[in-house]
């Protein structure tokens, strides 16, 4: 049996592929893509150079991801910063340093192993967030940026538009944990960075993240702004995915990304014809997607736009329409480790049944989103306003297990 390809799996990831997309983009049985991180499986030559483009490295960078052996690395007088870095290289890779990268020396080894633990940090990230582990990303996020400042400060990485895609989107990450916390202006400020380093590394995807960011900062702004940033964040959503043109899955999961947002502002601002037409483009951009997948953190695919039509009705305050769009979608279908996508879904679910009297029922979707996201039933305000609203016409025989969440949530004492 072959070595696994951890940072073979870790680089896919790193650039928003989920195993089947990756297959999709190649053409290749899913099977085929999980042979190859397993390493019982190697891609034939004519594959590798679509491969090497996917991932975004050379054919001889695809070669060590493609062939690791147990090795020594070792690195003379590293920096903390750089011993941490190396460390995880070491961890992702399985243990192993690189046969071909070894053959130009130690500090092409270095440069290699490094830019593949960095990039897999950043991953991990996003997979945190993603996980609904929001406390966990927020302590892991400043000794990740401090990494990817090092690989572009240090001239570790070889090509200085990676790293600068690498720091776009470790502040994509920043701005999503400021804006999950209620601090629209640290999201706003983070989501900036952002979008400067994806412009100076000519990054069209990463300057759609960070404009999809900066209007979600928008829309947790203050009453006294409220309207104009509503405003600020629509043009911003419409513009960004006006300028993606492309027919690639990346250029499609962005645009679609972009116009889910978009209809959530236009249902703020109570259009329902609007966040239609907008939910209707978004359903055929995930139709010709043809998956639910993960591309640049998106979890962009058809059943996200079945959870963003239930957010629409939340947001047009419409329980009946809620619920009807809910029953289309098997919430447990999705992709692993979309925790949050799963907690919104039961959020809104909750909201419905709570605005129609149907206490149980709203209080088994807010048990559900405790379980798989314990920190955001905590933390949301959305989530603790709804266990409030229950709480003020308790009914202790007919849901016993409310009291128990209030007091958990912090809710009740």
């Amino acid at each position: 049996m072959g070595m696994q390809r951890k940072a073979f799996a870790a680089r896919r990831e790193a650039l928003g592929f989920t195993q089947e997309t990756f297959a999709q983009q190649l053409k290749v049985e899913l099977s085929t893509v999980g042979r190859w991180e397993r390493g019982t499986l190697t891609p034939h030559a004519w594959r590798r150079p679509r491969i090497a483009e996917l991932l975004q490295v050379s054919l001889d960078e695809l070669a060590a991801l493609l062939n690791p052996s147990v090795a020594k690395l070792v690195v003379r007088q590293p920096s903390s910063t750089q011993r941490e870095v190396m460390v995880d290289a070491v961890l992702v890779a399985g243990g192993a340093a690189i046969d071909v990268l070894g053959r130009r020396g130690e500090e092409s080894l270095c440069r290699r192993m490094d830019r593949a633990g960095v990039s897999a940090r950043v991953a991990d990230l996003h997979r945190r967030y993603q996980a609904a582990r929001y406390a966990d990303a927020a302590r892991r996020l400043p000794s990740v940026r401090e990494a990817v400042d090092a690989l572009i400060d240090n001239g570790l990485a070889l090509r200085r538009q990676e790293g600068l895609r690498l720091r776009c989107s470790v502040e994509i990450v920043a701005a999503k944990l400021a804006t999950k916390a209620g601090d629209g202006e640290a999201g706003l400020a983070a989501a900036e960075l952002a979008r400067v380093a994806a412009e100076e590394a000519e990054d069209i995807f990463g300057v759609a993240a960070a404009a999809y960011q900066r209007a979600c900062a928008l829309l947790r702004s203050s009453s006294t702004e409220g309207v104009a940033r509503i405003n600020d964040a629509e043009k911003l959503a419409v513009s960004a995915a006006t300028a993606l043109r492309g027919q690639d899955p990346q250029s499609v999961t962005w645009r679609g990304a972009l116009t889910l947002i978009g209809s959530v502002i236009a249902a703020r601002r109570a259009d329902h014809g609007e966040a239609d037409e907008r939910l209707k483009h978004a359903d055929e951009l995930a139709q010709r997607l043809g998956v639910d997948g993960n591309i640049g953190w998106t979890a962009f695919g058809p059943s996200n736009v079945l959870i963003h039509r239930t957010s629409v009705a939340v947001a047009l305050d419409d329980p009946h329409r809620a619920l009807a769009t809910a029953e289309q979608l098997d919430i447990t279908g999705l992709p692993t480790g979309l925790n949050g996508r799963q907690a919104q879904f039961h959020l809104d679910n909750a909201w419905a049944h709570t605005q129609l009297a149907e206490d149980p029922q709203a209080v088994i979707h807010l048990l559900e989103t405790e379980r798989v996201a314990p920190e955001l039933v905590r933390t949301n305000p959305n989530a603790r306003s709804l266990i409030a609203d229950l709480l003020s016409r308790e009914r202790r025989q007919e849901v016993p297990a409310l009291r128990g969440l209030a007091l958990r949530a912090g809710v009740a004492v």
